[in-house]
């Protein structure tokens, strides 16, 4: 197992070696092409003070027959605990030791949310890798730009457009491997000479394995599938030679199986997702800038279903039937304007409405229960903000934004956030940067509407800082880059149990703290590919017992450390080959006793895992390929009474005409 000053070493030296050695004649994309995610306007990534993390297209590729939780999880400073359990299995994504709902979703630059959840964050399961045509990782306080839960950082995943020069050009897609899994995907693509198109189909279906693990070894738990369908249509229609119409939707409906909780199985216990988003764009370019118009319409269903009358002994009830719904609009209008050949602005205003219905029904020995319902039409809450930032870059490699965010929210008031980041690129391949910013999430529908909510909640306000350096290679196709940050989160809400009915409430109470480092690279040379990245992460909650501060260790089911290596070869034009090995270091978990009725700190031990994978081009539009995981069939614990995956495959085919 590594230690900490091994996987310091054993980084530095995979990712600086060889960058003096880094050849000319690579093949793959350089790594300083331009994002839009870090300042909303056209930028390379040589060019901006944020952190950020480019998953390509010829990347996801290669890990179709993966979920995007576990292509995430894989990135520097994240982990994401769900992504080895069984498929359909909540998604919770910890960025930079960060709560649940403290990372923003985007689809095609526009939020994501689940209204009716406690922390109202997008369920990763309803998006798949093949649907994907580029994820843009921006780390750090980033709600100046893209406003409410942009605490720890924001992923923005950008959809499949009609790339092919050609009238009609289609893909299919098909990969199949362990625990009866398979996946389809079809679709259709183009372009037209006033615009382009894309709309595809994906199935999966899995048999699965038991979401709890049978300590004993002898109960005979059950497993737990998925069946899901996913829809995806994107339209570009050009109104004139400056000004593109887009029109997109993301269709998805899927039933997992779980069970009744840690180390308890259950037979008939079922969860139905419906998810829906409708969105149009207008983007308009002009001499100096381009104006942009975005409005998205998204709505969730989710219900579970425990009708079984094989429940565990002691079981309170027979049947369960619980509804959370949501709904979300979001509209936005923003500029950027070039002032000047070193002075951009860019200014916008947006506004978010959503609400939220849920009913809860039961049978016991006692008889029927119906919970009272939290309905849409007063639980509800509106976020209007306006925002600006100027972008500076100079001749001499000094690069400077600075902007701020003003917010009214239809429950709390208004709240205010800035950032400033500054950055400085030394002879084009060195790269300093520091950055200081603000963030915030607000109460979710839950948190204020429930019966345990508090409509006097504030939200959560963050400052975040942090400062390394980046190094390119001439050629801009490797690069190392290391950093330390630090955010403090205050205002933090969290649920106050209490004596009397409702038995507990939501408030603002404690402070949490967060810091850490993270050593990344990414080094060709010649037909070889080895990347490696390093998360070191502490972090600690204040809050307040008997009238005195108290602190404890806040990272529950997230690592001090983790490592990640990889390895990938070109052996010819046909076939490519790859290795990775990831390592999780011990973290602690809560678990409900519910023999001592008592909730116990579990410390999860760290593991290792070993991934191979190789692809096999038998001409420019068809592929095969193998995927492997968990080769050494390791058994861990992500959520301590819950099975993970042992060794697993996927095996498919890809074909372009």
């Amino acid at each position: 197992m590594f230690n900490f000053f091994q996987k310091i070493v054993l980084v530095i030296g995979v990712c600086l070696s060889p960058c003096a050695f880094a050849q000319e004649n690579i093949k793959t994309q350089s790594i300083d092409e331009v994002v839009v995610t870090a300042n909303k306007t056209d930028q390379k990534i040589s060019q901006t003070g944020k952190v950020l993390t480019v998953l390509t297209d010829s990347i996801l590729q290669k890990y179709q027959s993966q979920t995007v939780g576990e292509l995430l999880t894989r990135q520097t400073g994240f982990m994401i605990v769900g992504s080895q359990n069984t498929l359909g299995t909540n998604q919770d994504v910890y960025l930079r030791g960060a709560s649940v709902g403290n990372t923003l979703i985007l689809i095609d630059g526009m939020p994501m949310y689940d209204p009716s959840g406690i922390s109202s964050n997008f369920d990763l399961n309803l998006i798949t890798v093949g649907e994907c045509e580029r994820i843009e990782v921006l780390k750090g306080a980033q709600s100046t730009l893209y406003g409410s839960d942009a605490v720890a950082g924001v992923i923005n995943i950008f959809t499949k457009k009609g790339k092919s020069n050609k009238p009609v050009a289609g893909t299919v897609s098909l990969n199949g491997g362990t625990f009866g899994t398979f996946r389809a995907t079809a679709g259709l693509n183009g372009s037209f000479s006033k615009g382009y198109y894309n709309v595809q189909y994906t199935r999966l279906q899995s048999k699965g394995f038991s979401a709890a693990f049978d300590k004993a070894g002898n109960k005979g738990f059950d497993d737990d599938g998925i069946q899901q369908n996913n829809v995806l249509a994107n339209v570009g229609l050009y109104l004139s030679k400056n000004t593109t119409l887009k029109l997109r939707t993301v269709l998805n409906n899927y039933q997992t199986d779980i069970d009744a909780g840690a180390f308890a199985d259950e037979k008939d216990f079922t969860v139905k997702n419906n998810f829906s988003m409708l969105a149009l764009g207008l983007e308009h370019r002009y001499q100096k800038g381009k104006l942009t118009f975005n409005y998205g319409f998204s709505k969730t269903e989710r219900t579970f279903t425990d009708d079984s009358t094989s429940v565990e002994k002691g079981a309170f009830s027979k049947y369960s039937k619980t509804f959370y719904g949501g709904a979300t609009h979001y509209a936005e209008v923003f500029n950027s304007l070039k002032i000047n050949n070193i002075l951009e602005l860019v200014a916008g205003a947006d506004l978010r409405i959503a609400n939220t219905d849920q009913t809860y029904v039961s049978i016991s020995q006692f008889g029927k229960y119906t919970a009272p319902p939290i309905g849409a039409d007063t639980s509800k809450t509106s976020i209007f903000s306006v925002y600006a930032s100027g972008l500076l870059k100079t001749q001499f490699g000094l690069f400077v934004e600075l902007g701020g965010r003003y917010n009214v929210h239809s429950i709390y008031g208004s709240n205010f956030t800035y950032s400033f980041n500054p950055s400085y690129l030394l002879n084009e391949r060195v790269k300093l940067f520091a950055n200081l910013s603000t963030g915030f999430k607000a109460p979710s529908l839950y948190q204020l509407f429930s019966p345990y909510g508090n409509k006097k909640l504030n939200p959560e306000t963050s400052v975040s800082t942090e400062a390394g350096v980046q190094v390119f290679s001439k050629d801009r196709k490797s690069n190392v880059r290391a950093l330390y940050f630090d955010r403090n989160i205050t205002n933090v809400i969290f649920f106050e149990s209490l004596s009397n009915p409702p038995y507990g409430r939501y408030i603002n109470f404690d402070k949490q703290h967060d810091n850490g480092w993270e050593i990344e690279g990414n080094v060709q040379f010649g037909q070889v590919n080895v990347w490696a990245n390093v998360t070191l992460l502490d972090g600690k909650t204040t809050t307040q017992v008997s009238k005195r501060d108290t602190t404890f260790n806040n990272l529950f089911r997230r690592p001090a450390s983790i490592f990640n290596i990889g390895f990938g070869y070109q052996m010819s034009e046909q076939i490519y080959v790859s290795t990775s090995v990831r390592n999780i270091g011990k973290r602690t978990d809560r678990f409900y006793n519910s023999s001592t009725f008592k909730t116990e700190n579990i410390e999860l031990e760290a593991y290792t895992t070993w991934d191979f994978y190789m692809e096999y081009r038998v001409s420019k539009n068809v592929k095969g390929y193998l995927d492997l995981h968990n080769l050494t069939d390791k058994q861990y614990f992500d959520v301590y009474g819950y099975n993970t995956k042992r060794f697993n495959f996927m095996i498919g085919v890809s074909v372009e005409f």
